[in-house]
């Protein structure tokens, strides 16, 4: 509206210098259309050469780090910038690191401070900066699409202690079933080597050599705890980090953590859209696999959780535990739970009370056993504090 009314004024001094042909309403006349077009021109002059850089030190940040951004505006236009205002685009939550500045010669810099909010991908841009002359008339306006993209992992949280010490299961190998009572795997091929059965020689291999090739055998990988998490939409309440859904995937995140940091292998199934199985892997750190994919991860089925395919293949391998993880009151999962468990394999259950994250109060009716190590976890809980039954409950 100021620019309008400036422009009325201008054209209007100007038509009343021509008719009455008086000097000084002319010198001012040209002095405001001077001024006029100055100030049109100064931010668009002043605009060329900005430069902005933002640093992010992300690291491997989790739900609920701080962390620092610093900005660095600098210009190589002689004109200065008196009004500079720098706006961070991105939709963090919670998080405005822009800024109005002064710009001249010198850089200018800044560090701001957020927390993350959200696990997944985390964009830090575009950026927006808009630059206005003194007088307040005009402005130009300059988006840096460059963007700098972080992912987040879930919260790792403390947790009590799930499983049995190493110790306890010194001289107890025939309790977790032998190494014959799983088929091995084919790990490679070599140069035969008289002795070798003929069962072991590779015949497509040793007819494309033109010599005989043996097959080398490996044991399949024994997870020391499989982690079952119950990803199916219809069970899942709540929104933000206070939904049974981040819980559920805190918990799995804070269990391969912890049983990895032990030295023990962790294998991981979901029954999500993509019915994502995770296996023990020799050369790739498997905590590592498992947190990229709970960052991710999204409540995005329609099968429940005693449907999930890979049930039949956990039936197959050798393992030591399984930990459940679902908010499901439905009794079906905790029959499959106990049909495939096998000789000598302890059971955990951590059940998410959904009436607390505002789901249906339903009523439980459903043996877990005694043999179950069962942990109720309702909102607010603290992980750390998590307490522990073997005891043949019915939750209500």
């Amino acid at each position: 509206m100021s620019r309008v009314f400036l422009g009325i004024s201008l054209v209007l001094l100007l038509f009343f210098a021509y008719l009455t042909a008086i000097r000084p309403a002319f010198a001012l006349g040209y002095a405001l259309s001077i001024l006029f077009l100055v100030a049109w021109a100064w931010p668009r002059v002043a605009m060329r050469g900005i430069q902005v850089d933002r640093t992010l030190d992300a690291g491997t940040p989790t739900v609920g780090e701080a962390f620092e951004e610093t900005f660095t505006i600098q210009k190589q236009s002689w004109v200065p910038a008196p009004w500079v205002e720098v706006r961070d685009l991105s939709r963090l939550s919670g998080y405005q690191p822009g800024r109005v500045i002064t710009l001249g010669k010198d850089r200018v810099s800044w560090t701001s401070r957020g927390v993350y909010r959200q696990r997944g991908w985390t964009s830090f841009g575009p950026t927006r900066v808009k630059i206005s002359e003194p007088f307040g008339l005009f402005s130009n306006e300059v988006r840096y699409n460059d963007r700098n993209q972080v992912l987040v992992y879930p919260r790792v949280r403390p947790l009590p202690e799930l499983l049995m010490p190493a110790a306890q299961h010194a001289g107890t190998a025939q309790r977790f079933g032998n190494w014959a009572d799983y088929p091995p795997e084919t790990g490679g091929v070599r140069d035969y080597t008289p002795g070798d059965a003929f069962g072991r020689i590779h015949w497509p291999l040793s007819t494309k050599h033109a010599r005989l090739m043996s097959k080398t055998f490996e044991q399949p990988l024994t997870a020391d705890i499989w982690i079952v998490l119950d990803l199916d939409r219809k069970v899942h309440y709540g929104t933000g980090e206070e939904a049974t859904v981040e819980y559920a995937i805190s918990l799995a995140a804070s269990l391969a953590i912890q049983i990895h940091g032990r030295g023990r292998k962790v294998g991981l199934i979901a029954n999500d859209a993509k019915g994502t199985l995770l296996e023990p892997h020799r050369v790739v750190r498997q905590d590592r696999l498992i947190l990229d994919y709970l960052a991710i991860a999204q409540a995005d089925s329609e099968t429940d959780l005693a449907s999930a395919l890979a049930w039949d293949k956990i039936r197959r391998l050798p393992r030591r535990a399984i930990a459940v993880i679902t908010p499901s009151p439905d009794a079906a999962w905790v029959h499959t739970l106990q049909a495939i468990r096998g000789r000598g394999t302890s059971l955990i259950a951590f059940y998410i009370d959904a009436s607390t994250f505002g789901g249906p109060d339903k009523t439980l009716s459903f043996d877990l056993g005694s043999d179950v190590d069962l942990y109720v976890v309702r909102q607010g809980d603290d992980f750390s504090r998590l307490l522990r039954t073997r005891d043949a409950v019915r939750l209500k």
